[in-house]
């Protein structure tokens, strides 16, 4: 007689016996008993978590003799059949190699004929979101509306590749992830079941390394148990996966966690001497050390732990402070992105556990502020900030200003006249209309027909035009956008031409922020090519001290 996998051989034969998704089993037990079962589900979930095992168990509760019940009896013809897979109204179609357009059409065909034997036509259809996009559409109006005789079971693994469409005409189920503890637990029933044996440290790797998938888990027991001879242990599971033990695993997150760099690469060492998938490793470690943070923290579930493993598990975090424990899981997440990175996933394992393992130490608050007391301490006693001020030394006494010698006045020489003409004729005669472009503006005040500045400069008719040029630009700008007006008004106009514009600001002014803003430059551009006849380049300066109260464009208009 041919061999059956465990996986066939202990599949769930009732809701009852689904592990890990009972909240699967109890919804659609319930819909059973009250009659309220629908037209098409849509059961969702990674791998061997029972997507399709659930969907027979729907359709031997539907068409069981006994039923419609939540508990098939397993023992009439369609319950048989179904369970044998040979029910000739119940059919599982491979969505991957019957995903056309004329597969689902023969499919409809058959549809509106009544079921042979069953009480219902149970269509079932794994891994949907095979389908192409045509076969999509030639379901929607039998799913929409199908003979009441009929019912659809839709299985898949990336239910974001089914159609909106698909999806709103069906019930959803999603089927979680099974715990760890409960696949150990299957694991030691089906051991028992077969007569075998196994260290609970065995189980507990097999468990783990199934990541929530109980077809996995048994399809590794399957291994196992082929490759051990009498028992189970934790070394033929390392061996037979090709995955490090438990005490190479402890041993690495001990020198990690100690800081002992030496020991981190011996140990890597030895493990790529084992052919131990590095990358695989890394997962390993980053859930290790979750693990320890979880049972620092006292949480969890102690049921998950092996006795021994917890014992190792509670002395390697002894001493350890949590904030070390979160700082470890953070630098090895870090490495395994390098890692998935990298052409040679052991180098940047090696090189980034040794970067994790001596690193400095964390300080606590605490004991950084008493080494700041102490150190203001320390000052104090030396006469620093914290003591008590230095006696200042006395100024001394400036010496008398010794009275003036008389000069001898200077003679005065009359030029000719027809050099001073020529020196007439040299002397080059000013702009009134333009100052130069680097010259500074001072802000003026109405002086008997002049304009004084605030150090009591008068200003010439050239600095007077500019300023005045400078106070129009502002007025237009007022006009077109008065926010950015108010913002230079607060500006001191150190130089303004159609080259240059310069404008000082005081050191961290808002108003300086506002105007070196790209949208500021250009909108003064504009405006002074307009009026000045040329695109001058704008330079914004924080220099401005004492002065920007008086010189501002404000505070002028204030003083006249």
């Amino acid at each position: 007689m041919a061999y059956t996998v465990l996986a066939r051989k202990y599949r769930p034969q009732s809701f009852s016996d689904l592990v890990g998704q009972e909240h699967v089993a109890r919804t659609l037990g319930n819909a059973i008993q009250a009659d309220r079962v629908a037209h098409a589900f849509l059961f969702t979930g990674v791998r061997g978590v029972g997507k399709t095992t659930t969907a027979r168990l729907l359709a031997k509760a539907l068409n069981c003799e006994k039923g419609p019940t939540p508990t098939p009896c397993n023992e009439c013809g369609p319950c048989l059949d179904i369970t044998a897979g040979i029910d000739v109204d119940v059919q599982e179609i491979d969505g991957a190699s019957n995903n056309s357009v004329e597969d689902v059409r023969r499919l409809q065909e058959s549809l509106p004929y009544r079921p042979q034997r069953d009480r219902y036509k149970i269509v079932i259809v794994d891994e949907v979101h095979m389908l192409s996009a045509g076969a999509f559409n030639a379901f929607l109006k039998t799913l929409e509306e199908p003979p009441d005789h009929v019912k659809f079971i839709f299985a898949t693994t990336e239910s974001h590749k089914v159609p909106v469409t698909i999806r709103s005409r069906c019930q959803q189920y999603d089927f979680r992830l099974i715990p760890h503890r409960l696949i150990a637990e299957r694991i030691r029933t089906i051991l028992q079941a077969e007569a075998l044996s196994a260290d609970d440290e065995a189980i507990s790797v097999v468990a783990r390394e199934a990541a929530g998938s109980m077809r996995d888990a048994l399809t590794l027991l399957d291994q196992l148990v082929a490759v051990s001879d009498d028992r189970i242990t934790a070394d033929t599971v390392a061996t037979s996966l090709g995955i490090a033990a438990r005490e190479a695993l402890y041993d690495v997150a001990r020198a990690v966690l100690e800081g002992d760099g030496r020991s981190v690469v011996r140990a890597i060492d030895g493990l790529a001497d084992q052919s131990v998938d590095m990358q695989h490793f890394a997962r390993q470690l980053l859930q290790l050390v979750r693990d320890l943070v979880v049972l620092k923290l006292g949480a969890g579930d102690p049921a998950e732990w092996v006795p021994e493993e917890r014992e190792a598990a509670e002395a390697l975090i002894d001493g350890i402070d949590i904030l070390e424990l979160q700082r470890a899981f953070r630098a090895t997440s870090i490495v395994m992105d390098e890692m998935a990175q990298s052409p040679d996933p052991k180098l940047m394992l090696e090189m980034g556990l040794v970067r994790v393992a001596t690193r400095p130490p964390l300080q606590s608050v605490s004991d950084l502020l008493g080494r700041l007391e102490a150190l203001q301490g320390n000052l104090g006693a030396a006469g620093g900030p914290s003591g008590s001020p230095r006696p200042r030394k006395p100024n001394p006494k400036p010496a008398s200003p010794s009275k003036p010698t008389d000069q001898p006045k200077a003679e005065t020489k009359v030029a000719p006249k027809r050099e001073a003409k020529a020196a007439r004729e040299a002397t080059p005669e000013p702009n009134p209309t333009r100052p130069e472009p680097n010259q500074p503006i001072m802000p003026a005040t109405k002086h008997s027909g002049g304009f004084h500045t605030s150090s009591g400069e008068v200003l010439t008719p050239i600095r007077r035009a500019a300023l005045q040029e400078w106070e129009e630009l502002v007025g237009t700008l007022q006009h077109q956008q008065p926010a950015l007006a108010a913002v230079l008004e607060h500006g001191i106009p150190k130089a303004v031409g159609p080259d240059r514009i310069v404008l000082s600001f005081k050191d961290g002014s808002f108003y300086g922020r506002q105007a070196e803003s790209p949208e500021s430059i250009e909108a003064i551009v504009r405006v002074a090519e307009q009026q000045l006849g040329g695109r001058p380049k704008v330079e914004i300066r924080f220099d401005a001290h004492g002065e920007a109260a008086t010189k501002t464009v404000a505070a002028v208009a204030a003083q006249r």
